[in-house]
């Protein structure tokens, strides 16, 4: 017994270096999404098609893509009076703007031309499909609707960030936020 004594400090240093690893993704409450991290409702095969793209621009652009696709479902199902679905489609599309802006902005100094790009493409997105989310809010009956609206008004802040960084590095348009 008196053998192990003096290794039993060092028994206990190397268990703790081996059960604590500051890079394990630390948890989250049930709910909670990570901005940088791609929403889990996604198809395996909507995962794949972005996670296909190492590239900035490349990368958006797929993300972009399935977001479009996310929101023209929620289209279609509110048209069909199908709203939870529809609901969750507008999150998705939510999720994935949010999700590309937070990759984008993760991008190193060294790619500012890249993330400008990048920037560019996500306020136009935004915009571009600016009045197909109005009209699926407007479809949407209330308890739904509020809901789904602040996670449209988060968007709006990612475009007018988006619109503010690309003309004036951020120093261009007063918001409420400052």
């Amino acid at each position: 017994m008196k053998l192990f004594k003096p290794w039993n400090p060092i028994l206990i240093l190397l268990l703790n270096f081996f059960t604590f690893d500051p890079q394990a993704p630390q948890l989250k409450m049930p709910g909670e999404r990570q901005l940088d991290s791609l929403p889990r409702e996604l198809t395996e095969t909507e995962t794949q098609q972005i996670l296909r793209e190492k590239r900035p621009k490349p990368h958006v652009d797929a993300t972009l893509k399935v977001s479009d696709k996310r929101l023209d479902s929620a289209l279609k199902l509110v048209e069909e009076n199908q709203y939870k679905s529809a609901s969750e489609d507008v999150d998705i599309y939510a999720a994935l703007i949010v999700y590309a802006d937070a990759y984008t902005r993760k991008l190193p100094a060294s790619q500012i031309k890249d993330r400008n790009s990048c920037l560019k493409k996500i306020e136009q997105a935004i915009f571009k499909q600016s009045r197909t989310v109005d009209v699926v809010l407007r479809q949407f009956p209330v308890e739904y609707r509020d809901g789904v609206e602040p996670k449209i008004d988060q968007l709006k802040k990612i475009r007018l960030r988006a619109i503010n960084d690309l003309l004036g590095d951020g120093r261009a348009i007063k918001t409420s936020d400052e």
